[in-house]
């Protein structure tokens, strides 16, 4: 929601007091994708307030792999209190509420209309939905939602006068997506064998510095056949975010190992115009969570020593 601030405006914009008299809610977002052709929702709970680290919620998500589907919905109970001399637009006047989609790490932004308010007397319900494809998301993605004036109409003093001007104090609420956590960059499978191990890794790349990280080259599976899976899959308890980030922390120590010890790869080789070679997954992993590259001891011993508590989802 909006946040109170001591900000001066020469214009009539939404504040908490508004808000309380419009009667606006913003419902929970929802966040979706699609998995062996089923449309499958990330359930975040009512404990969510704002920043979703998606893979700390579903491991199976993966940017190279899923497209994913946020989803936000706006009411207005009483939509005709923006308009008027105690409003923030004149009669005749539209407001616009749009999205602001910005990423630093990414080097990306958009800006887009999505809804339209008009003063009614019964409540408008404005719905955001956006897709974002597989391989389009890296890092941290930033979404806020505004109001803006749409369409001019009567003229006043304090009133805003120009096409595009923001109606809101502040955003009127912020999504942020963590793109890149423990386990986003993983190509995650499923498959069935009672006989065959909780999970696997298998190597399919030539060169780690021209391969891209994706399941044709690194895929990770999980055995769904194995008593065990549920539990894992689940991540309702701290044993259980254990036992899936002890696999992921495997798992990296492997490539890492094989890619830097086995192949003898230089971090300095990686292509700063590609973040999507194996041999840039392992620089980012290695930069990001610190770890010692001097050994295979050293690789597991500093990667469990950074990451145990953010695989506990403690503080």
């Amino acid at each position: 929601m909006i946040n109170s601030n001591n900000k001066v405006s020469l214009y009539k914009k939404l504040d908490e007091e508004l808000i309380g008299k419009v009667g606006l809610k913003i419902e929970q977002p929802t966040f979706q994708y699609k998995i062996n052709d089923l449309l499958k929702e990330i359930e975040t709970g009512e404990e969510f307030e704002g920043v979703l680290t998606i893979n700390e919620y579903d491991t199976e998500w993966s940017p190279n792999e899923n497209d994913l589907i946020v989803k936000q919905r706006f009411v207005f109970e009483k939509p005709s209190l923006l308009f008027g001399k105690e409003g923030i637009a004149l009669e005749g006047s539209i407001i616009g509420i749009a999205v602001h989609i910005h990423s630093k790490t990414s080097n990306f932004q958009k800006k887009m209309n999505f809804g339209s308010i008009i003063p009614s007397e019964k409540p408008i319900v404005v719905n955001f939905e956006h897709k974002f494809p597989k391989d389009t998301l890296r890092g941290n993605l930033s979404i806020s939602f505004f109001l803006y004036l749409q369409k001019v109409g009567s003229l006043m003093p304090f009133q805003a006068d120009k096409v595009g001007m923001l109606l809101s104090e502040n955003d009127l609420y912020n999504i942020e997506l963590i793109i890149d956590g423990i386990g986003s960059a993983f190509p995650i499978n499923e498959f069935s064998d009672k006989n065959k191990p909780l999970w696997i890794l298998e190597k399919n790349w030539a060169d780690a510095s021209d391969d891209t990280f994706d399941s044709s080259n690194v895929n990770l599976s999980l055995n769904i056949a194995h008593p065990l899976f549920e539990q894992v899959k689940a991540g309702k308890t701290k044993v259980s975010r254990a036992m899936m980030g002890d696999i992921m922390i495997q798992a990296m120590a492997m490539i890492i190992q094989q890619v830097i010890l086995v192949e003898e790869k230089s971090l300095t080789e990686v292509d700063e115009s590609s973040t999507s070679s194996i041999l840039a997954v392992v620089n980012y992993w290695v930069t990001t969570f610190e770890v010692d590259t001097t050994s295979l001891f050293s690789i597991m011993n500093s990667l469990r020593t950074n990451l145990e508590k953010d695989m506990l989802g403690e503080e």
